[in-house]
């Protein structure tokens, strides 16, 4: 009954590590503490089969990967690349989104001879992308995703404001952005990175 056991814990483990999760991550998703989960990983306790159900659906793994022992340093080959390949559609499908939308308002202005620089509509569509990217970063990516996004978003916004407005120093908006980079990257930096 160990073997099984001590494989179920060390399982557990590789599981939530090739997920790039931390115990307080698979805690929350599964409204448990981190402390049991710790207890499980350890093999000081066994999740009830309710537990073990939502964690193979969280790790794409079978129930059977669980309880079988593994050779070291193999990684799980459940659906976890078909997550990763979903999600990644998930985040283009909706950038693609509102590059279409920025198409369409582009042709209702132009249909409508509205005057003006109708072509910001695509200038502007670049901070709502990297918006966008921040949100799915947060929920799917780890610290390097988001900081891209940030630094995306900051330089895009810098941007959209240079080629927007017709003031003389416009130019002093790139200025601006670098102390917001140089934050980010101290966030990015200084921001304790959470335990594995």
């Amino acid at each position: 009954m160990d073997d099984w056991k001590a494989a179920l814990a060390e399982n557990l483990v590789r599981c939530r590590k090739a997920a790039g999760m931390t115990q307080l991550e698979v805690a929350e998703k599964l409204n448990y503490s981190d402390k049991a989960v710790s207890k499980w990983e350890r093999g000081e306790g066994l999740p009830d089969l309710c537990v073990l159900k939502a964690l193979s659906e969280l790790y794409g793994v079978s129930l059977d990967y669980f309880v079988t022992a593994h050779a070291d340093g193999e990684a799980p080959r459940g659906n976890e690349r078909k997550e990763g390949k979903r999600r990644l559609v998930w985040a283009l499908c909706a950038c693609a989104l509102v590059w279409v939308v920025a198409t369409a308002v582009f042709a209702l202005l132009g249909i409508f001879k509205v005057e003006g620089d109708i072509w910001l509509c695509f200038v502007f569509a670049a901070p709502v992308t990297c918006i966008l990217l921040i949100v799915f970063a947060a929920l799917w990516g780890g610290r390097y995703h988001v900081f891209a996004a940030v630094t995306g978003l900051i330089w895009t916004c810098a941007l959209a404001l240079f080629l927007s407005w017709r003031a003389e120093n416009i130019w002093l908006v790139f200025v601006a952005a670098a102390p917001l980079e140089v934050l980010a990257l101290f966030w990015f930096i200084l921001r304790p990175k959470k335990s594995k």
